[in-house]
């Protein structure tokens, strides 16, 4: 009895560490965006994208510059934050176009500590495309 217990009190920890940790797929995520600097990304049509914040991630409003340096064919459709581990995310941000081809991504609200996931969506000669970047909120 006590050997099926503790069996159960495992796979309740393993089922609420998974369900609760803070690590995005893997597959799903194609860089980091970081405070020290920009971090360049391929979408899936293997557009290059470049992303900085204007300032340090931190919780609540972000501000972040999108440009694509080799291609200037691309428009930046959409943007969207998710935090996977929770299932949840935020009000969509602003997107505006910047100098020089850059897009400035406004109120990107990132409103809890932990990892979520900045989802772009690109429009590259009339087709579809996206790009999935990793931040992480302190």
């Amino acid at each position: 009895m006590a050997a099926k217990r503790a069996a159960g009190v495992f796979a309740l920890a393993l089922l609420l560490a998974t369900a609760c940790g803070d690590a995005a797929s893997d597959e799903a995520t194609l860089g980091t965006l970081q405070n020290d600097g920009p971090v360049r990304v391929s979408s899936q049509a293997r557009v290059d994208v470049e992303l900085r914040p204007t300032a340090p991630i931190k919780l609540g409003k972000n501000t972040v510059v999108v440009s694509f340096p080799a291609n200037a064919h691309v428009e930046l459709a959409s943007a969207s934050a998710l935090m996977p581990a929770h299932g949840h995310g935020s009000p969509a941000p602003k997107i505006e176009r910047g100098d020089e081809g850059e897009f400035l991504i406004r109120d990107l609200v990132l409103y809890m500590s932990g990892r979520w996931e900045l989802r772009l969506g690109l429009r590259v000669d009339a087709r579809d495309d996206e790009v999935i970047v990793a931040v992480d909120v302190p």
